[in-house]
């Protein structure tokens, strides 16, 4: 008999090629907000996308997938 939460990992987990998107995307935000001349709005809003995208790239869960197995 599999394990309930073992089969719910699998479903929620992300591929390796969507981790490696995932850091690029995270990578990219936050060296624009650190290095691009922009306002400090920006700079928080491209903070916190870099925050969620690499976050979500190194513990390996899809929020995207949590969001379409709900609905």
């Amino acid at each position: 008999m599999p394990d309930f939460v073992t089969e719910m990992k699998k479903e929620f987990t992300m591929s390796e090629k969507e981790e490696n998107i995932r850091y690029a995307i995270g990578s990219a935000a936050a060296a624009t907000a650190i290095f691009a001349p922009l306002g400090y709005t920006w700079k928080a809003v491209l903070a916190a996308l870099a925050a969620e995208t690499v976050l979500t790239a190194v513990y390996g869960v899809s929020p995207i997938r949590h969001l379409t197995k709900a609905a």
